[in-house]
């Protein structure tokens, strides 16, 4: 699965830490009400939530895993990891205080224009840094895997991302005080939430699924996804151009989006025949939990972008796109990262552990790091919680609600307790960690050498 000469990324591990524990923030601020469905969507109290989760969660789980799996894209390491912890620190940073921000304006002091400009430089600059490095490995790297182009389109809006937010937060700290330009942040909010979870989130997930799926199952490679990557674009271009639309006020706005919309869902369902063919085709017979897991991910892809886009065109209850985009979030997303980790951790682990004394004594399996059962049982309860939550947005039941997140949260834990575990060999026999074997530490690598 490692490219011969590459090395273990020695920092995934704390992206993914903290990734975690952004999740768990999130959650259990919905459970606290923080955000309810009776409530609007753009208050302080929301924007926390929303902010720990897309940046705090989302993004540094996808900066983790390319920093590993870029080299397996290209076949070659990355050019440098000195920047990965200095970047990941700065994100931390930039994150706290613009999620201080957020509370600082709720309760309207004036320190929230100082902590808004501080929190769009820190970010600005570690998370394009980030970008440009793993783009530029993937531009320049003359046998990328096909998959790679996903992964530089989901970039390319990332850094689109970036850049809107930054010029919200210059807007917000008093800095960028043009004309107009509170208006403008409001039209292109919408905007910058789709570059951020669709362009990025998605195409990236997307990019990574297609060469590790096909590693994990067993299956033959997916050489040319063409169509997936044509209809991607132009989904991409149609909501950029939607963007600019919406931001100068043309009434074209939403038909160009609905339209981006639709051109999006020929590019998923490509992307699910596709991935239901690589299950079929499978040699490994038994799946194992982070792809049965994944399962009810790819389903919820399928499923939550039509309704989005739907309720938009018809225009239908705004607490329907709400629900749909929470089903987005946390189903697809959400999700299929979680199912994805209960394999990257504690794959990354026997690598580390056991990957230098492979044929020098008896080693454990992979799967005898992480209880399958006890795994499959937590991910189970996450979805079904998700869909209760998005259900209790559209009925706009508070209650229900919030009860559906604190047991998001439960689920969340409890995976989060499954991955410990992996990391720190808990479930492995006491004989099979006796000397030399080193015991990894729970979130960096000390030894990143790969056979």
């Amino acid at each position: 699965m490692m490219p011969p000469g590459t090395t273990l990324s020695r920092w995934t591990m704390s992206y993914f830490g903290a990734a975690v524990l952004f999740l768990l923030l999130a959650e259990a601020l919905l459970a606290a009400g923080w955000w309810k469905p009776s409530a609007a969507i753009a208050e302080p109290g929301a924007l926390i939530v929303v902010h720990s989760f897309t940046i705090g969660w989302l993004g540094l789980l996808m900066i983790g895993a390319l920093l590993q799996f870029t080299p397996v894209l290209t076949g070659v390491s990355l050019p440098t990891e000195r920047l990965n912890l200095p970047c990941l620190i700065a994100t931390i940073v930039g994150l706290c205080l613009l999620l201080h921000g957020f509370d600082r304006l709720d309760a309207g002091s004036t320190s929230a224009t100082a902590l808004f400009g501080a929190a769009g430089a820190s970010l600005a600059a570690s998370l394009l840094t980030t970008t440009a490095l793993l783009f530029l490995s993937l531009w320049h790297a003359p046998d990328a895997h096909p998959a790679a182009r996903f992964v530089m389109i989901g970039l390319v809006a990332f850094a689109v991302t970036i850049l809107l937010g930054t010029s919200f937060a210059l807007t917000l700290s008093g800095i960028a005080a043009l004309s107009g330009a509170v208006e403008m942040v409001v039209a292109a909010m919408p905007f910058h939430a789709g570059f951020g979870l669709v362009g990025w989130m998605t195409f990236a997930a997307i990019g990574v699924t297609y060469k590790l799926l096909p590693m994990f199952l067993l299956a033959s490679d997916i050489e040319r996804p063409t169509l997936v990557c044509k209809s991607g674009v132009l989904a991409l271009t149609l909501f950029a151009v939607a963007a600019v639309s919406g931001i100068v006020g043309s009434a074209w706005a939403k038909w160009l989006f609905v339209t981006s919309g639709v051109a999006f869902q020929f590019s998923i369902t490509a992307y699910g025949l596709e991935v239901l063919e690589l299950y079929r085709g499978r040699r490994r017979k038994e799946l194992e939990p982070n792809t049965l897991g994944s399962i009810p991910a790819f389903a919820v892809l399928i499923v939550s972008a039509p309704i989005f886009v739907a309720a938009v065109a018809f225009d239908l209850d705004a607490h329907i796109e709400i629900a749909a985009a929470y089903l987005f979030a946390f189903g697809w997303l959400s999700g299929l990262g979680l199912a994805q980790l209960l394999k990257i951790v504690p794959f990354l682990t026997w690598i580390e552990a056991f990957g230098p004394l492979l044929g020098k004594r008896p080693t454990p399996r992979l799967s005898d790091l992480v209880n399958n059962h006890r795994s499959l049982m937590w991910l189970g309860g996450f979805y079904m919680a998700v869909l209760l939550a998005s259900g209790a947005i559209a009925l706009r039941a508070d209650a229900v609600f919030q009860a559906a997140a604190a047991a998001q949260a439960v689920f969340t834990f409890a995976l989060s307790i499954e991955l410990l575990q992996a990391r720190s060999l808990a479930n492995v026999a006491s004989r099979e960690k006796a000397p030399p074997l080193r015991l990894p530490a729970l979130f960096y690598v000390q030894n990143q050498t790969t056979r």
